[in-house]
């Protein structure tokens, strides 16, 4: 795969993660219906409002101290991992998911997360085991579809890719996430028209997913509508980082295959 098209494909791994951490997890049993609901009202709450808020070294002690106090509860561990994560300790993110997964064997949560570690590892084989360990309970996880397409895109498949990204949207036609990577995939591999198109929808340009945002200014700039691409990145971006990005755009209209429709 071109390096330039590799490298812009981190959007993706963006979607797939942050869809996992906006999940809100609903707590699992412990030991007594006392413990259970003290966790849920106080220190699990507060851990996970401190996660969500990006304050992830309170987050982490937080949860480090609740693996102590509660070590059977698998959302504790998910929350400790999904905590180092967003500080980039990958591998202690992994020992948490796998202390979470050994918990809760038939939960997707940590095999998604696992696989997300694995492709940031370029260990694409572990996240396909992982993701397809989930879609044989569940074929059409929107997370894990968005996740596999991933890994197509990044292992130079993009047919694959995009075969799986509509799959999932088959059957979960308001997934934002998996609409995003099919745009960005259709765009990076010569077929920006059909991307914007995707990215449109019916509802037009998406105000939840500002990634689905700067895909289709992407789009919009591989096929040499600067003006349009502008007028998107201008809402939500300081004038220079828009001029930047408009530049990218035009390098890669310059290296991309000339057999692609990314031109006018």
């Amino acid at each position: 795969m071109n390096r330039l098209i590799a490298l812009s494909l981190a959007g993706l791994l963006f979607l797939t993660g942050c869809n996992t951490l906006q999940r809100q997890p609903e707590i699992n049993p412990v030991e007594t219906v006392f413990d259970r609901e003290t966790l849920r009202a106080s220190e699990l709450r507060i851990a996970e409002s401190a996660l969500y808020s990006g304050e992830t070294q309170i987050a982490r002690s937080l949860y480090s101290e609740l693996s102590l106090n509660y070590p059977n509860n698998p959302e504790v561990w998910l929350g400790l991992g999904n905590a180092y994560y967003l500080d980039n300790e990958l591998e202690l993110a992994q020992g948490a998911y796998i202390q979470a997964e050994n918990l809760a064997p038939s939960d997707a949560d940590p095999k998604l997360n696992l696989a997300r570690i694995a492709i940031r590892m370029r260990d694409f084989n572990r996240a396909e085991e992982k993701i397809r360990a989930v879609l044989a309970t569940d074929p059409t996880h929107p997370v894990a579809l968005a996740s596999l397409g991933v890994i197509f895109d990044l292992t130079n498949q993009p047919e694959l890719a995009q075969q799986t990204y509509r799959k999932g949207l088959e059957a979960n036609p308001g997934n934002e996430a998996l609409r995003s990577n099919l745009g960005l995939s259709l765009a990076l591999n010569g077929k920006a028209r059909e991307a914007v198109n995707v990215l449109l929808g019916h509802t037009g340009v998406s105000n939840s997913l500002p990634q689905a945002r700067e895909n289709l200014a992407l789009a919009y700039g591989l096929l040499g509508r600067d003006d349009a691409a502008e007028e998107i990145l201008l809402g939500s971006q300081p004038r220079g980082q828009v001029l930047d990005n408009l530049e990218f755009y035009r390098y890669l209209r310059a290296h991309l295959s000339p057999y692609s429709d990314n031109t006018q």
